[in-house]
């Protein structure tokens, strides 16, 4: 009931300014680097753009398996979901909370350690995706040291239409989606709705999900207003890992792959957001900002070890007004953005061990964080071809977590923290075609909930609340890109070095803030357009990431690799269209070995194996229907993107294997 209240309280407030408030619609072309509409070539930030032309393009049918097309970026699964972690440069199990991921303008992540819901984002409805390695944090806070991902998605369309598709793949998979689009006068809407149920590759691993996406645009002399409202649910069940132990002679990769040892293990979600926005242009510049609620609510259950059910209820209600004036000053054209992020989480987690007992839980987590941030950036154009961007953020974090289930004082705790941001970058255009860019700056991380809570870190072995200290990352970059009408070329080389890196310390089963640790490595991607029907793609990245110091397990592991982050990686891409109405897609990813989850010490012995996997999807349009087939993983390659070691037992792992070779079909229908 506080939740339908909260959310009739956002539209009401918006539906009289709706109408009053809007401003002629401007080209959309780069908003990440500033938060105002730009033109690609207004930022020092070197920014990587995913076109909706992209995506159609690409063989990939979940935004993870999109963005690992680029440079930089590596995803994961242990639960066989469309929502694959990603990491962005080298942080390994810790990656989905040092990669920050916005939809339009608004972050995704939470305070807890989950995924990203990539499949509450219909492909179909996103107009562009903005990636910025390694940068953001000035503008968009904690979580961006591995970069920035903003999705968004598309502006209702002058003309009213819409489309409807079902799909067919392997595993008993079943998809639909149905979208319309229009305006009429000053007001626009768009609605995209879909749906998927599979049983999966793995036993005990159905899903099904249903998700709405909609946004309200109202138009007018001097600014535009705009509703965004969502809703998804998914439910889900959790096949487990499958162990290889050479000890006892087993593995199960090798001999059921597709097995499960977790047949009663399931999850489910429900969510849904509201954003009310305007943009208002005055004489002085443009002023804009978005009034946000978001909730969550997440049930699962393990059955192992005596059964652990957990019952939990997240929401985020923020503020981020923000305002951009252009100026002068000695003759030199400048750009000052300056804002405020205002945000403030509620987290009630209750646990047990069944769902019978969960009305008197054994643990009930209370947490509120409150977030204080002022930001500013100004870009100067210290010539025709040079630009300086400086910025800085400060943030204010307060922190409060409480197991109400235990009285004793270590089960709870509170922390107030000031923390902050900086950017300094510059770019330079050599000619038409070459330009230089560097930075050097700061980003930080506040610990999730679940990696302050330690249900058995107690002296009675009870839940104990540890408030670690916020990480922090000082990082440079220097690189260069290079465009011209067929071909475009971006090479960069950084470092980030961290203190205080939150991660978790499997020997002493808590998560822990680590000694320094230190970030570098080669992105390198480009595309040539042979002619106007074959195009070609290449990204590889050299990421090293490691410890610069420190002890483990009693251990020196000073200059040791930091697990789950592949030396190389390489995704090559083609598309050619074959006649006027057929299109040829396929992408490659390879990824090399990495040291399994745990193996911080580096005495496991082995490493995780390499793999490649490659996908292929024809297109062909004919009226108003577009059909699409589509093989993955084309040469049924046994992989597998996650694996974690033991810490007890020499040569033993547990792995998650990924889907072998598998097909689909799908066809769409415009009116």
């Amino acid at each position: 009931m506080k939740n339908k209240t909260i959310l009739a309280a956002l539209f009401g407030a918006i539906a009289v300014p709706l109408l009053a408030f809007a401003e002629t619609p401007m080209e959309l072309v780069i908003v990440t680097p500033s938060r105002f509409v730009s033109s690609p070539g207004s930022s020092t930030v070197d920014v990587t753009v995913i076109t909706a032309s992209d995506i159609e393009k690409s063989a990939a049918s979940t935004l993870p398996a999109l963005l690992s097309q680029y440079t930089g970026i590596q995803i994961r699964s242990n639960d066989g979901t469309p929502d694959m972690a990603i990491d962005l440069r080298g942080f390994g199990m810790s990656g989905n909370q040092n990669t920050l991921v916005l939809l339009d303008g608004q972050p995704l992540n939470e305070i807890q350690l989950t995924a990203i819901r990539w499949s509450a984002i219909p492909l179909e409805s996103i107009d562009r995706i903005e990636i910025m390695n390694g940068s953001g944090a000035v503008l968009y806070g904690g979580g961006a040291t591995g970069g920035t991902i903003n999705i968004i998605t598309k502006h209702p369309a002058k003309e009213k239409n819409g489309n409807i598709g079902i799909g067919l793949a392997s595993y008993d998979t079943k998809e639909w989606q149905l979208a319309f689009t229009g305006s009429e006068d000053r007001i626009g809407m768009r609605v995209t709705a879909s749906g998927k149920d599979s049983s999966n590759y793995r036993d005990n691993n159905n899903i099904s999900q249903k998700n709405l996406e909609a946004d309200l645009h109202g138009d007018m002399e001097h600014g535009q207003a705009i509703i965004k409202f969502g809703l998804d649910t998914q439910d889900l069940r959790y096949p487990g890992p499958r162990t290889v132990d050479p000890s006892i002679g087993v593995n199960e990769l090798a001999t059921d792959p597709r097995g499960t040892a977790s047949p009663l293990d399931y999850g489910n979600r429900e969510g849904g957001h509201v954003s009310l926005g305007t943009t208002q242009l005055f004489g002085f510049g443009r002023l804009a900002g978005e009034l946000s609620y978001r909730e969550t609510k997440q049930k699962a259950y393990f059955a192992a070890y005596g059964g652990s059910y957990l019952d939990t209820n997240l929401d985020l209600l923020s503020f981020t007004p923000r305002i951009n004036v252009p100026f002068q000053v000695g003759g030199k054209d400048n750009e000052f953005v300056t804002g405020l992020d205002l945000a403030d989480w509620n987290y009630d987690s209750r646990r047990s061990n069944d769902p019978s007992t969960i009305s008197t839980p054994t643990v009930q987590i209370l947490a509120k964080q409150s977030n204080r941030a002022l930001y500013a950036q100004n870009t100067t154009q210290l010539d025709p071809s040079t630009k300086l961007t400086l910025g800085g953020r400060l943030q204010r974090v307060d922190y409060q977590v409480r197991d109400v289930a235990n009285p004793e004082a270590y089960a709870s705790s509170k922390q107030g923290r000031s923390v902050h941001a900086y950017e300094l970058g510059i770019r330079h255009q050599m000619n038409s075609g070459i330009s230089l860019f560097g930075r050097i700056g700061s980003s930080f991380r506040i610990a999730t909930v679940d990696e302050v809570f330690d249900q058995y870190g107690g002296p009675i072995f009870d839940s104990i609340i540890t408030i670690l200290e916020p990480q922090t990352s000082h990082d440079s970059e220097v690189g260069f890109d290079y465009k011209s009408g067929s071909n475009n070329v971006r090479v960069a080389l950084y470092q980030m070095n961290l203190y205080n890196e939150i991660q978790y310390n499997a020997i002493t089963y808590t998560n822990m803030n680590l000694s320094p640790t230190r970030r570098y490595g080669m992105e390198l991607e480009g595309s040539h357009h042979y002619s106007d029907a074959l195009e070609v793609a290449a990204a590889y990245s050299y990421t090293v990431a490691k410890f610069r110091e420190g002890v483990y397990g009693g251990l020196n592991i000073s200059g040791n690799d930091i697990p789950l982050v592949p030396r190389q990686r390489l995704a090559l891409s083609g598309s050619w269209r074959a006649t006027d109405k057929s299109m040829l897609n396929m992408n490659a990813v390879y990824v090399g070995k990495q040291h399994f989850d745990n193996d911080q010490t580096g005495a496991f012995g082995q490493l995780m194996p390499a793999y490649t996997v490659v996908d292929m999807k024809l297109t062909h349009h004919e009226g108003s229907w577009k059909v699409s087939a589509a093989v993955n993983n084309i040469f049924n390659r046994q992989y597998f993107t996650y694996g974690v070691a033991s810490t007890s037992t020499a040569g033993r792992y547990n792995a998650y294997p990924m889907q072998e070779r598998n097909y689909s079909l799908s066809a769409n229908y415009e009116f």
